[in-house]
């Protein structure tokens, strides 16, 4: 009967729906779950220094052997600075520390070292050919101008695009985790500043501790980054060819390598704090003041339009359904009296 297949379309679509709503939650959830993995490459030119690290996260772990850095165990939303400066050294004094780039791609794509993680990322520490070196200065203020943490100094080519990563500074936030600049001949323009904002965080209420019994709270503060040695007097000599880079085999790590040397690792979860700009990019104009409005508070709602689809194409194909029955109920019935009839007037 026609009413009957209606009633098993309806309820099929409201099955389908179901099923696609349990399939959204489960996918939002593995996403909740799933741990991802970031490796840093020394490449052929230099070697990893075990420094330069900064790792927001609860429950990442690193390992680290000498021509390779193994970060595990990441959540999605986590953040990993990699400061190349410090967390590389050049083994040839024609070339320098660049910044990262994706493994597979070419020197002259370097990328942004920090990032909050949404993947697996594999990357390599990019060189440079030392031309004409020119230093440049990094700033970590408040919003009035206040220095929250020395500043750095490292030196690069003029001319030349230099990406920055933003340091960890427990209980604030930078307006962005990079910023980029061209690099000038004239040091006094090489300023690079993060403009960082308070975060408020909110912190779970301890249990009471038992009767006769004290409670002692450990704050651990990273340790101030090393002043970069100054590059020598000697004139530069002559650029040769950049050699091209074998890409490094991605062995795994071996247990037990290596600690958390140089990794911010905060105790307990990491707070939901709004999230900065990824980049920022000072050849543009005015630095901007942190983002506050964007982060992970949202995620939710991202599947919303989802459900909300869903949900209403099964109340149409109950509406339908029931308009359907509705109709039936008012026709007429047909019995085999009225059909005999009918086909008898047919015949005459």
């Amino acid at each position: 009967m026609k009413w009957l297949k209606c009633i098993r379309a309806g309820l099929l679509a409201l099955s389908a729906a179901a099923l696609i709503i349990g399939q959204g939650q489960t996918a939002y959830a593995a996403e909740e779950e799933y741990t991802y993995t970031v490796r840093l490459y020394a490449g052929n030119l230099g070697e990893l220094t075990g420094e330069g690290l900064e790792i927001q996260s609860a429950s990442a772990s690193v390992a680290s052997k000498e021509d390779q850095v193994v970060i595990s165990n990441l959540r999605y939303g986590d953040t990993v600075r990699i400061i190349y400066q410090e967390a590389a050294a050049s083994k040839d004094e024609r070339y320098y520390v660049k910044g990262v780039r994706r493994s597979g791609r070419d020197n002259s794509e370097a990328e942004a070292p920090t990032f909050n993680v949404a993947c697996d990322r594999d990357y390599v520490v990019a060189y440079g050919v030392s031309g004409d070196l020119v230093g440049y200065r990094v700033d970590y203020l408040d919003a009035d101008g206040n220095t929250l943490m020395a500043s750095d100094t490292y030196y690069g080519n003029a001319g030349e695009r230099q990406y920055v990563s933003s340091r960890y500074i427990d209980g604030y936030q930078p307006q962005a985790l990079n910023l980029v600049k061209t690099l000038s001949a004239n040091e006094a323009e090489n300023v690079f500043e993060f403009r960082y904002t308070p975060v408020q965080t909110v912190t779970p209420e301890a249990p009471a501790a038992p009767a006769g019994t004290t409670t002692t709270t450990t704050v651990t503060t990273p340790a101030a980054p090393a002043t970069p040695a100054t590059p020598g007097g000697t004139a530069a000599p002559a650029t040769p060819e950049t050699p091209e880079e074998e890409e490094p085999e991605e062995e795994e790590p071996e247990e037990g390598i290596g600690g958390d040397a140089g990794v911010q690792l905060p105790d307990g979860e990491v707070p939901q704090a709004d999230q900065p700009e990824d980049s920022v990019d000072l050849d543009d104009g005015e630095v901007p003041l942190a983002n506050l409005d964007g982060g992970h508070s949202g995620k939710v709602m991202g599947y919303l339009p989802i459900y909300i689809g869903i949900g209403a194409v099964a109340v149409l194909a109950l509406a339908g359904t029931a308009v359907y029955l509705k109709k039936r109920r008012k026709a007429p019935a047909i019995t085999a009296e009225k059909v005999i009839e009918e086909l008898t007037d047919r015949e005459k």
